[in-house]
């Protein structure tokens, strides 16, 4: 399976390519960070623009490979890290010159082919669908208006993500001279004499102006049967209607099941970070990372802090689960959301996934960073950070592709501790946009008498007994809305009303207890 996406700078290519590959599980190659490697090293030695026979020279003896890092993907050309200097303004310049070389063009798209021999690979340019890979199963035109791409390029020099949205507040001028720029650079493109910037003929062409990422992606699965099977996402067993976890799909398969990852790797295509065991890996690289591949050391300090604080927690406050067949019975990927008493919740529930080998991660809000103690084990333990208030991106993908990867997410909607069980707190409405994004279910969870283990303004911690309760999942496909926020909206306001069902539940069952 071989996708080629073509388009001008600016219009999404890279950002869908990436994103594509990581969900349809093809290699992704990025031919555009090819061309400018060729650039940075003419640059680098001085090379005058005009000497055309030194640039191909440069062409056919660099030496490229991509990795992967916490931030996304790396580029390195001749073993030097030019992933940001590829984007600079003076390679932007400079690029399309160098690319309208022939005979430089023949050496990347040797490259580029040797790349695609073994198939399944996504690669995005400016030639793909009609000189690298013109029998690419599917092809697509990817565009955008100028001002559009103007604004996310602008967003991308400001070291942050372009998929953040038109609202995203970036330098008027720098805006306006990148916009001049891309102009520039769209007419050089379409004028070039070897492999001009056009649409193949059997391309689809998409407008990303006004679709977000995750629109995009839909739009090109939904082009190719071939996509759809490939597609993680359709393997959730609730989101392919409202049948039982035991359901099958058309295929004979259980919708649960995950396909097997490929084992083909390119020669310049990225492989997976393999994370230290002692040292050299940042925060990052623990939150980007599956919780299976983290080093042994840090596998070992999580089970050692879940130990002694199951042990702990469970002989004090003599925690129990009801409704536990709901819990960690189903071992399928979901949303888990829960009221937040108090620092006891999290610890009871990740303790209680944990010792039945269900994997799970925490969202915890980002001021916890500021203690580095504490940043170093919430990164350990698998938690991944949110910037409260803001529509953190970055934060959202880390959730949507654990989720992918079979991880449970655990997430607190309240935002922040609510030491009342009279009172709903204020909703943080961002885990129906993740469960949606992912294709999961969300499940609501409660907890009581954590309130009474410690009473406002008494050193004592009393040993009282805590309970807690699962509820029935919910799936998108019980909804009735029909439209994306709406449903979104509608999951939000049933999922935080079946917790506070649960809690008040179990406040009656318990009187007495908070």
């Amino acid at each position: 399976m071989i996708v080629a996406i073509d388009g001008p700078a600016g219009s999404g290519k890279s950002t869908v390519a990436r994103a594509l590959s990581d969900r349809l599980n093809l290699i992704f190659l990025d031919t555009g960070a090819m061309y400018r490697s060729v650039t940075v090293e003419c640059l680098r030695q001085g090379i005058d623009m005009t000497d055309t026979e030194k640039i191909i020279q440069v062409a056919r003896n660099i030496s490229i490979s991509f990795g992967n890092s916490a931030n996304g993907q790396t580029v390195y050309a001749n073993g030097s890290n030019v992933t940001t200097e590829i984007r600079t303004p003076e390679v932007d310049r400079n690029v399309s010159v160098v690319a309208a070389i022939p005979e430089v063009r023949e050496a990347m798209v040797t490259l580029q082919r040797r790349a695609g021999e073994n198939g399944d690979v996504v690669a995005e340019g400016r030639d793909i669908g009609t000189v690298v890979f013109p029998e690419a199963d599917v092809k697509v035109f990817l565009t955008a208006d100028p001002a559009a791409r103007a604004h996310r390029r602008a967003v991308q020099r400001q070291g942050r993500d372009a998929a953040t949205g038109n609202d995203a507040k970036v330098d008027a001028k720098s805006e306006e001279k990148i916009l001049e720029d891309i102009k520039a650079r769209d007419k050089a493109d379409s004028e070039r004499k070897a492999a001009p910037l056009r649409a193949a003929e059997d391309a689809h062409h998409i407008d990303s102006s006004t679709l977000s990422v995750e629109e995009v992606i839909a739009a090109i699965i939904a082009l190719h049967p071939g996509l759809g099977k490939r597609d993680t996402r359709n393997h959730r067993s609730s989101h392919q209607g409202k049948g039982s976890e035991g359901s099958s799909s058309d295929d004979g398969k259980s919708h649960t099941e995950e396909p097997k990852r490929s084992e083909k790797k390119s020669s310049i295509a990225a492989a997976s970070k393999r994370l230290r065991p002692f040292g050299g890996n940042s925060f990052d690289d623990y939150y980007d990372t599956a919780l299976g591949d983290f080093p042994a050391p840090a596998k070992f300090f999580k089970w050692l802090a879940i130990s002694v604080l199951g042990l702990i927690t469970k002989v004090w406050f003599r925690w129990r689960w009801d409704k536990d067949e709901l819990f960690v019975g189903d071992k399928t990927p979901r949303v888990l959301i829960m009221n937040h008493p108090t620092f006891l919740d999290p610890i009871v529930t990740v303790v209680h996934l944990l010792v039945h080998g269900i994997p799970v991660r925490t969202i915890y809000k980002s001021e916890f960073n500021k203690f580095k103690p504490l940043q170093w084990a919430l990164s350990r333990l698998g938690g991944i950070p949110v910037d409260r208030g803001t529509a953190d991106m970055k934060a959202i993908r880390r959730a949507t592709t654990a989720l992918s990867r079979g991880e449970m997410l655990l997430i607190y909607p309240e935002g922040t501790r609510v030491r009342s069980n009279t009172e709903r707190g204020e909703t943080h409405g961002g885990f129906a946009l993740i469960a949606q994004l992912a294709k999961v279910d969300v499940q609501p969870l409660a907890i009581i008498g954590a309130l009474d283990i410690k009473k406002k303004g008494s050193p004592l911690v009393k040993p009282v007994k805590v309970y807690l309760r699962a509820g029935q999942k919910i799936s998108f496909s019980d909804l009735t809305s029909t439209k994306r926020k709406d449903q979104a909206k509608e999951m939000e306001e049933r999922a935080m009303e079946r917790v506070y069902e649960l809690r008040d539940a179990m406040l009656k069952e318990h009187p007495g207890r908070n």
